[in-house]
């Protein structure tokens, strides 16, 4: 037997269908209540007719004190957001189904609470607009995103302060987000999308970036707090590089794969230049100390040979007086006399190192002693061009100028083997101003602040390694051939000794330019100079010297000039000499460096009771500096010295009497 069809549903009655809609009422009225939502509606009237529980929760006020009452009069509505409420009610009444806003409101125990209100617009059966209001508040994640926010400004603030960007790398969305401008931080264009990891690497300067990269890679790798030091693309407007510093942590996830690195990276730009200048004022206070151990003992050794050169040279010339014209040993003598002076030039040399080739200081007009120099300049072995550029006219320096043309002649000789055959050196000249606190890597002799002639030589060979560089003023150094002597180490002395400064700017490949510093003279010119008239005759001279062979020599030299010689081994000797024979010494020659009492203590006590009797003052250093304290009629000469020398040196001065 066939199924026989289901009976159609049947059709709710009246009561049943209002007991459906009740059921459903109070389904939405026990939601309504019971919802963290302020529910709140307006009749066609805008009159408030729905306040539920949450309402009263949040506001304070019953709905029996609040229903009826239209929304300008509600009393959490504040004064300044009537104009706001007054515009959401006719764009309600002119059909705007919906809007959101976020206002404060009042509590009628006088806080303020913040809401987000979303507001519908709903149309009764005749048409007529009312509105639903819900609103949530958010006073306290209102706070909690203030305070954050505050928080952030102020390690922003920090950061910028620090110089210091944050970062924070998701590894697996290949973005960064950063607490500071990436252009603005870094000095770079701006354009590309920094967010992209791989376009921030513009910010690194192209030969560190593998260094950045190697540092992510190792802290991915071992886990261990990521550090390292990269510089920047754009340089700081100095054109010298800027440094940053990276520090941060990798991130993982719970299954131990690395999801994000947050990082520090900080500008140390001032930090790399503070430690720069440090270590550039460690090595010249090393080199001061080394060029001061090594001029004590270049000094030392100067002054004993040169008292030793002064015995040979003055005995040769003595010997050459008593021989008879034509004699073979004549040609024996002039090769010891042209040795000694060989000699003796090593010595200059050497005190020049030291530091105690004191020249004349007189006021020098470098460009056209430079001009003057230019046959000397003339290197044949080199076969280099020699080109002079020379600012004109400069300030006139305090300088020897036979120590001038000595540095001039070994920095361009120097100069010219380092560019070999058809190259070219450039001699300039200009004046130059250093002020307080520079500081220069280059700076082999740092000169003290001030105004400077500045004498540059440059080739363009094949330039200096740092170790070369390190060297090249040492004595007897060479990357040649042994033996060169003391060519640049007596530039170093001769500049030390004039207060000025030296400056090597030099890398392989690129040549080298040496930079001198001569100190501008800033006193006026002398009007004229003083005639040197002839020498009188002689009666007795006083010798003083500690080394017995340079006595007897200087003594020699006097008696062939007429005088007769008394002779003492030290300053208190000598001295009671004079007083017991004051009468008859017309001359006295003084040895400078002697134990105890020193040449010029033994002159300045003469002076005391003599004061224009004539004084030479003779020694291994150049010592002409003390002739101004020493007074009138004081001449200085230099050991080794010719007999002919010391002789004319006496007439001299005898004829001022």
């Amino acid at each position: 037997m066939a199924d026989s069809p289901a009976p159609p549903p049947s059709t709710p009655t009246a009561a049943e269908t209002a007991g459906q809609l009740r059921l459903a009422e109070q389904l939405l009225l026990a939601h309504v209540e019971n919802t963290p939502l302020v529910v709140t509606e307006w009749d066609h009237e805008g009159r408030l007719s729905r306040w539920n529980a949450q309402a009263e929760r949040v506001f304070g006020w019953a709905a029996a004190e609040v229903l009826g009452t239209k929304l300008l009069d509600c009393p959490f509505v504040l004064e300044e957001n009537r104009e706001l409420a007054e515009r959401l009610r006719a764009d309600a009444a002119a059909g705007q189904a919906r809007s959101v806003v976020t206002v404060a409101n009042r509590t009628r125990a006088g806080a303020l609470v913040w809401c987000e209100w979303y507001n519908s617009v709903l149309h009764d059966a005749a048409g007529r607009p009312s509105v639903l209001s819900l609103a949530l508040d958010i006073t306290e994640r209102r706070a909690t995103a203030e305070a954050l926010a505050l928080s952030q400004a102020r390690v922003r603030t920090a950061l910028d302060g620090a110089k210091m960007l944050a970062w924070d790398l998701d590894l697996v969305a290949d973005r960064w987000e950063t607490s500071a401008d990436i252009p603005d931080f870094y000095g770079i264009e701006r354009g590309p999308d920094y967010t992209s990891p791989e376009q921030a690497l513009r910010a690194v300067h192209p030969d560190d970036v593998e260094t950045v990269l190697a540092g992510r890679r190792r802290a991915i790798e071992t886990g261990e707090p990521m550090r390292y030091t990269f510089r920047g693309r754009v340089p700081t407007p100095d054109g010298r590089p800027r440094w940053f510093s990276t520090r941060g942590q990798v991130l993982r996830d719970g299954a131990g794969r690395v999801v994000r690195i947050v990082a520090v990276t900080s500008d140390v730009t001032e930090r790399k230049r503070a430690e720069e200048e440090r270590e550039t004022l460690n090595r010249q206070l090393q080199d001061a100390q080394r060029w001061e151990s090594l001029g004590v003992l270049a000094g030392g050794v100067a002054h004993d040979f040169n008292n030793i050169l002064t015995v040979v040279l003055g005995s040769a010339g003595l010997a050459r007086r008593g021989l008879l014209p034509g004699s073979p040993a004549v040609n024996y003598l002039d090769q010891i006399e042209q040795a000694c002076r060989r000699a003796a030039e090593v010595c200059r040399q050497m005190l020049a190192y030291a530091g105690r080739a004191h020249g004349s200081g007189t006021r020098t007009d470098l460009p056209a002693l430079v001009r003057e120099s230019a046959p000397l300049l003339d290197i044949p072995a080199a076969h280099a061009t020699v080109r002079l550029d020379l600012d004109d006219p400069l300030p006139p320096v305090r300088a020897d100028p036979a120590q001038v043309r000595q540095v001039l002649v070994n920095l361009v000789t120097n100069a010219a083997e380092a560019t070999g055959r058809a190259g070219e050196v450039v001699v300039r000249a200009h004046a130059a101003e250093v002020p307080e606190g520079t500081s220069d890597a280059d700076l082999q002799l740092a000169p003290p602040p001030g105004r400077y002639v500045v004498l540059t030589v440059t080739d363009r060979g094949p330039g200096m390694s740092p170790e070369v560089r390190a060297r090249m003023f040492d004595p007897f150094f060479t990357t040649k051939f042994a033996g060169r002597g003391l060519g640049l180490a007596a530039v170093l002395g001769i500049v030390r000794t004039h207060k000025g400064g030296i400056r090597v700017s030099t890398a392989p490949g690129l040549g080298t330019t040496v930079s001198v510093y001569w100190p501008a003279a800033h006193d006026p010119a002398p009007d004229a100079s003083v005639p040197v008239p002839a020498a009188p005759p002689t009666v007795a001279a006083l010798v003083i010297d500690d080394e017995m062979f340079v006595r007897e020599v200087t003594a020699s030299t006097l008696e062939e000039m007429g005088f007769a010689a008394l002779l003492a081994a030290d300053g208190p000797s000598g001295l009671d000499l004079f007083v017991r024979h004051r009468d008859v010494i017309k001359v006295v020659v003084v040895d400078v460096m002697m134990p105890g009492m020193t040449g010029d203590e033994v002159v300045l006590a003469l002076r005391r009771t003599a004061p224009t009797v004539p004084v030479v003052l003779v020694s291994g250093f150049t010592e002409r500096r003390l002739l101004k304290s020493l007074g009138p009629r004081t001449e200085f000469l230099q050991k080794p010295f010719h007999p002919e020398d010391l002789m004319a040196v006496v007439r001299r001065l005898i004829s001022e009497c």
